[in-house]
């Protein structure tokens, strides 16, 4: 049990917020990297490529770190230098097939359908992520999310990461809003997105789906929700409800 000077406000002010700029990656679809891994890592062998899942790991993070930044103009280029990394003299087309794997792998949360049906009602949504842009558009294709968003930030086109302060600047031009305090930052990381907002002067809300099962607590002082159901609960309230109302961690999870 947390007591009343311990219970952290799990809702933000929802009074300015006009545009909400959401991540993609652990907040709209999931992370699934052990899947990923071991996936792709079978296809390799399967083509022939003897390569254990750990390398393959520490390979692809590398240069898809690179692509996240904008260092490669597409696909063909990215998986170019991947092919060198595997020791092919020549690039390898079929390797381009990774980048199905890694998105079939990001399956996308129960609730992120129906949250961007209604936050699209109510607010501008803009796309956040540390990403690459192509595998972003593919997913929101997929998923038929393009028409909700009314503007992408994504790392590999502004060529620059989360929690840089850059980033959100790129955000707040995009999201072409009056003052910082009409934007609302949700994801899914501590650091990228909640210290990041706040270092560039905007509000985060943490979509903290983890920590429960994980043991690994945000501090009490940011706001957080469990999932973005609870938050579309929160949208559906008055404000002042949202405003007011604590919730505290049940350490018994």
């Amino acid at each position: 049990m947390t007591t009343n000077g311990q219970q952290r406000k799990a809702r933000p002010e929802l009074d300015r917020i006009k545009v909400l700029a959401i991540d993609l990656i652990g907040t709209l679809a999931n992370k699934a990297e052990k899947a990923f891994v071991a996936r792709s890592s079978e296809y390799l062998v399967q083509n022939g490529c003897d390569i254990l899942p750990a390398r393959f790991r520490t390979l692809f993070r590398k240069r898809y770190l690179e692509y996240s930044m904008g260092n490669y103009a597409n696909d063909s280029e990215f998986y170019a230098a991947f092919s060198a990394d595997l020791s092919y003299e020549a690039p390898q087309p079929w390797l381009e097939a990774v980048t199905d794997l890694r998105l079939q792998c990001s399956p996308p949360f129960d609730d992120a359908q129906p949250f961007l049906e209604q936050a699209s009602r109510t607010h501008r949504l803009i796309l956040s992520s540390n990403y690459v842009g192509q595998w972003a558009r593919r997913m929101l294709a997929n998923n038929h999310w393009e028409p909700y968003f009314q503007g992408l930030v994504i790392s590999s086109e502004c060529r620059v990461r989360k929690p840089s302060p850059r980033f959100f600047l790129e955000l707040v031009r995009v999201s072409g809003v009056a003052s910082r305090d009409e934007i609302l930052v949700l994801g899914d990381s501590l650091t990228d997105d909640v210290y990041g907002a706040a270092r560039a002067g905007l509000r985060a809300l943490m979509i903290d789906r983890n920590s429960a099962a994980d043991g690994h607590e945000a501090p009490r002082t940011t706001p957080f929700v469990r999932s973005l159901d609870e938050l579309m609960k929160c949208f559906t309230r008055q404000s002042g409800d949202c405003n007011t109302e604590p919730q505290p961690r049940d350490r018994t999870a």
